[in-house]
């Protein structure tokens, strides 16, 4: 692992380098990285892992090397991710790690609300990385274990959720953690002879489709409006840490609503955060299922059960819209994007026919082209045209 560094990759995930394999001796530097970033003695931060024995070693690798820093480690165990980012909060940690373990290991970082870190915060974290962390043993920190987050998780959901009238859900998912979290949540709520609709999460907990026979396969973003949609008639706001996309802000404006957002595809600085990137954050931080599956598959039910709704029903209720997204290698990104006049929010070009917006991948070896228009045809063209737009003018 030594001749392998970790580095960042999108939603503030850890990962060794093509070619690298974590092992315990890297999940342990990373714990004394993160917990040296997160506070170092004044600091406590949180490790859970998925369930298998490789990703229970990797956490308590991870928890040694964090307590080395001089940082309080809460041990959490085998859990659903989902569950860790939402204990963080509750248990007093400033941030998180989870270990995944099921294709390949990784380390899934979040802040103390649950959600992605700020860049700033990941950029500090591979700066200590570089360096050597030799406290004394007398100011290592100490590793506590809590092994109720699943349960804490499955309450907080379970509070937001009243039995369903003509729907049975049925969830399937990589993870049995997840899945276990989702039979507690589910107890004595189903209809057994209501509409049956399939959810499918994410081992990470983050993506999500659902499958009814009447609507096929509909996707996250489609979920969360309906959530949004859900919240703007009821006289709320909803916030995005990120990018808004085009169909949700449309949403929102027919409604006389807003979406409160920090303006980026990320949150920067945690030191000096903009008052936007706060609100957001805050807000966000509440609204589970914007940044959660688990809380959004049940959400979404409630929501089709409180409006005595089908999910047929629901979805043809929101704004027509296709996305599409595109990897498009090229060096130097940051100045590609400087030379095509890209503004702030990444935004290349918004008007009747599209938005398009671009944005360097967290590798610094790409960016990430995504397309938004009224017709997936539509957006498949828009796609094409400014990928040929971008090649040519990175070379």
């Amino acid at each position: 692992m030594s001749e392998n560094i970790l580095h960042f990759e999108e939603n503030s995930r850890l990962v060794p380098s093509a070619s690298g394999q974590l092992d315990t001796m890297g999940a342990a530097a990373a714990g004394a990285a993160v917990g040296a970033a997160m506070g170092g003695e004044k600091g406590r931060i949180c490790v859970a892992h998925s369930p298998s024995a490789g990703a229970a070693s990797l956490a308590m690798a991870f928890a040694a090397g964090a307590a080395s820093s001089g940082c309080e480690c809460v041990f959490m165990g085998s859990c659903a991710a989902t569950s860790a980012a939402y204990a963080a909060g509750i248990t007093g940690c400033s941030g998180g790690c989870y270990v995944h373990t099921e294709i390949t290991a990784s380390l899934g970082l979040f802040a103390g609300d649950g959600l992605d870190l700020y860049r700033s915060t990941e950029e500090q974290i591979e700066h200590e990385l570089t360096v050597s962390h030799l406290l004394p043993y007398s100011h290592y920190g100490t590793v506590t274990n809590f092994d109720g987050a699943d349960l804490i998780y499955a309450a907080a959901v379970s509070e937001q959720v009243m039995p369903f009238e003509g729907i049975r859900a049925d969830f399937y998912s990589s993870s049995e953690r997840i899945l276990s979290v989702c039979e507690k949540i589910l107890e004595g709520r189903n209809d057994k002879n209501g509409e049956r609709i399939a959810f499918r999460i994410s081992g990470d907990g983050r993506r999500i489709s659902a499958y009814s026979e009447e609507t096929g396969y509909v996707f996250r973003d489609r979920l969360v409006m309906i959530c949004c949609m859900d919240m703007f008639d009821r006289g709320e706001d909803c916030a995005v840490c990120g990018s808004v996309p085009r169909a949700l802000e449309q949403l929102a404006e027919s409604c006389g609503r807003k979406i409160i957002s920090c303006g980026k595809n990320v949150c920067d600085d945690e030191s000096s955060p903009s008052s936007q990137c706060l609100e957001a954050r805050q807000l966000a931080s509440k609204q589970l299922f914007m940044h959660d599956g688990i809380a959004l598959a049940f959400n979404v039910l409630e929501v089709l059960r409180r409006r005595k709704m089908t999910l047929k029903e629901a979805v043809s209720q929101l704004p027509k819209f296709a996305g599409v997204n595109r990897y498009i290698p090229v060096d130097k990104p940051s100045e590609l994007l400087e030379r095509l006049s890209v503004s702030t929010g990444g935004v290349l070009t918004d008007g009747d026919g599209g938005r398009v917006t671009v944005r360097p991948v967290r590798t610094g070896k790409g960016i990430m082209l995504n397309v938004e228009s009224y017709a997936l045809e539509a957006a498949s063209e828009l796609c094409d045209f400014y990928s040929e737009v971008i090649k040519r003018n990175a070379y």
